[in-house]
C-alpha cells in the first residue's frame, strides 16, 4: 500500500502484524482502493494473526464516538467525504476497535486561528491487544502529537518445562451420588459439643468438607490455564493417536508404498474420530447453554490466543507495577479510594406516629435450608473457603448435614457473629473502558462463600416478609 509499512512479529500469543499507515488527503481513487484492499487483507478475520494499525489516516470528518461521519449529507461530488466514508465503513465491517475517541492529535495555526483535529488513530482487531494509548509531545517540527501504544503481549513465548503444570479439582468428574454416598458412609456431621461458637462450628464443617474433597479427581492445567488433555479426548482416541504415530514412524524408517498406505489409513481414522468427538462435545455445550453457560464461554475463552488479563498498572505516583502481586495492591488501593463509608448504626425514625416494632424471631427451618441448598447452581464459582456449590447441593439429601447447617445458622443469628472467612471475598477486576493501565478503569467483582449466601438469602426473605406485613396497603 502507498506510504505504509507492515511487520510481523512472534509474540507470546502467536503472530502479530503491526502496520504503520499514512493516508494522504489528496490520494487519488486508484491508490485509495489499493490502500483499502491492503487493510482488508491484513485485518481479515480468517488470518492466523492479529493486527494493529497506527498512523495518520486523515479522517477529520469522522466521529469516532459513533463510528460514522459527522455530516450524514454526503454528495457524490464531494470526493473527500466519499473516501472518508469508505474507510470508516471498512473499519466497521472488519470489526476493528480504535483507541482514540475525543482526543486531539494535531494542532495548527491557520490565519491566527488554532485548528484542532483528530487525524491519527490506533486500530486493532482484538481488545486484548492494546493496553493503553497515550499522547506525547510532537517529534521535531511536526504539528502532530506522538502516540505511545502499549501492547498487552510479550516477545518471548513461555517455555513449558513441566514446572508450570498445575493440578486442579475437576468437579465435573464426580457425581452427586458419589458425594452423597461418601458422606452417608464416612462423615459424622454432629458437632463435638453443644456449647461452641459459630467459628468453631465452621472449622469442624470445613475439616469434613476437606475429607469429601479428597474423592474429587484432579485435572492438569498448564500456565495459561488450558487443560493439557483436550476436553473431548478419551482412552480410545489416545490409543488411535499412538497407533497413528507408530505407523508414521514405521513409514519413515521403511518408506514403502504399503507402509505409507497403512499410515495414511491410521491418520484418517484418527482424524475422523477426533472430529466426531469434538463435534459431539461442542453440540453438548450448545445444548446445555441455558443451564451451563459458564462451560460454553470457558470453552470459547480457551480457544482464544489472546488473554484479557490485567496488565502492568500505573500507580498514583506515576510508577508501574512489576508483578501480579503489585498489580493486586494497586487495584486494592484504587478500589478503597472510591469506597463510600456508610455511617454506623440505624437512621433515626423518631416521630409521633412511629411504632417501635422489631423483628424478634427469625425462623430457620430444616426444610427451608434443604430447599435453598437444592437450588444451588453447580456451575457458579466458590468463595475464599473453597467449598464448591456442587458439594453443598449433593449434601442437601443428607439429613445430618442439613441439621448441622441449621444449627450453624441459628448460632450465627443468636450470637450475632459470623465465621471470620464469611466476611472475606475473592475479588476479580473486570475492565470497563479507557486505559488498561489505570486501576480506576476496573470494577471489582466479589466472590463470597456459598454457604454465607444461603444464610443471607434466608435472612433477606425473613426481613422482607416482616417489612411487607408492616407496610400499609394504601
Amino acid at each position: 500500500a502507498p506510504d505504509s509499512l507492515a511487520i510481523e512479529i512472534d509474540s507470546s500469543i502467536g503472530k502479530i502484524c503491526i502496520a504503520c499507515v499514512y493516508r494522504s488527503p489528496n490520494l487519488n481513487s486508484l491508490l485509495n482502493d489499493v490502500l483499502l484492499s491492503s487493510l482488508k487483507d491484513i485485518c481479515n478475520v480468517s488470518n492466523s494473526f492479529e493486527t494493529v494499525l497506527v498512523g495518520d489516516f486523515n479522517l477529520p470528518d469522522v466521529s469516532w464516538e459513533s463510528g460514522s461521519l459527522k455530516n450524514c449529507n454526503v454528495t457524490t461530488n464531494n470526493k473527500c467525504l466519499l473516501q472518508q466514508l469508505e474507510f470508516i465503513y471498512t473499519f466497521n465491517q472488519l470489526g476493528l476497535k480504535w483507541g482514540l475517541v475525543n482526543e486531539i492529535t494535531r494542532h495548527r495555526m491557520v490565519q491566527g486561528v488554532l485548528q484542532k483535529s483528530l487525524l491519527d488513530q490506533v486500530l486493532y482487531t482484538n481488545d486484548a491487544l492494546v493496553s493503553s494509548v497515550k499522547l506525547l509531545s510532537p517529534l521535531g517540527k511536526s504539528d502532530h502529537v506522538s502516540l505511545k501504544v502499549e501492547l498487552g503481549i510479550s516477545l518471548k513465548k513461555p517455555i513449558n518445562d513441566g514446572k508450570s503444570v498445575v493440578k486442579k479439582l475437576c468437579w465435573s468428574k464426580v457425581s452427586h451420588t458419589d458425594i452423597l454416598n461418601y458422606s452417608l458412609e464416612n462423615i459424622d456431621w454432629n458437632y463435638s459439643c453443644e456449647e461452641i461458637t459459630s467459628e468453631m462450628m465452621w472449622n469442624e464443617l470445613q475439616e469434613k468438607f476437606d475429607c469429601i474433597t479428597g474423592i474429587v479427581p484432579m485435572s492438569r492445567f498448564d500456565s495459561s490455564n488450558r487443560p493439557l488433555n483436550l476436553p473431548w479426548s478419551n482412552s480410545a482416541l489416545k490409543r488411535m493417536r499412538r497407533n497413528k504415530d507408530v505407523a508414521w514412524n514405521n513409514f519413515i524408517e521403511s518408506p514403502t508404498r504399503e507402509n505409507y498406505s497403512y499410515a495414511f489409513t491410521k491418520e484418517k481414522l484418527y482424524t475422523d474420530e477426533e472430529l466426531r468427538l469434538k463435534s459431539n462435545y461442542e453440540r453438548k455445550l450448545t445444548n446445555n447453554l441455558k443451564t451451563n453457560c459458564k462451560g460454553f464461554y470457558s470453552y470459547l475463552r480457551n480457544k482464544r490466543q489472546l488473554k484479557t488479563g490485567v496488565p502492568t498498572l500505573e500507580r498514583s505516583d506515576g510508577s508501574r507495577t512489576n508483578s501480579p502481586a503489585e498489580s493486586a495492591e494497586a487495584l486494592a488501593e484504587a478500589f478503597s479510594s472510591v469506597f463510600v463509608h456508610e455511617p454506623e448504626g440505624l437512621p433515626s425514625v423518631d416521630g409521633p406516629d412511629i411504632k417501635q416494632d422489631f423483628l424478634s424471631d427469625i425462623e430457620i427451618s430444616v426444610d427451608r435450608v434443604k430447599d435453598e441448598l437444592e437450588k444451588l447452581n453447580c456451575f457458579k464459582s466458590y468463595g475464599p473457603d473453597g467449598v464448591h456449590p456442587k458439594l453443598l447441593k449433593s449434601l442437601a439429601n443428607d439429613p445430618t448435614f442439613v441439621n448441622a447447617v441449621v444449627k450453624l445458622f441459628r448460632k450465627c443469628t443468636d450470637s450475632g457473629k459470623l465465621p471470620q472467612i464469611w466476611k472475606s471475598a475473592n475479588l476479580s477486576a473486570l475492565f470497563k473502558s479507557g486505559s488498561k493501565t489505570d486501576p480506576l478503569n476496573y470494577r471489582p467483582v466479589s466472590l463470597t462463600c456459598i454457604l454465607c449466601k444461603v444464610y443471607e438469602k434466608i435472612l433477606r426473605d425473613e426481613i422482607l416478609s416482616f417489612v411487607e406485613d408492616k407496610i400499609s396497603p394504601h
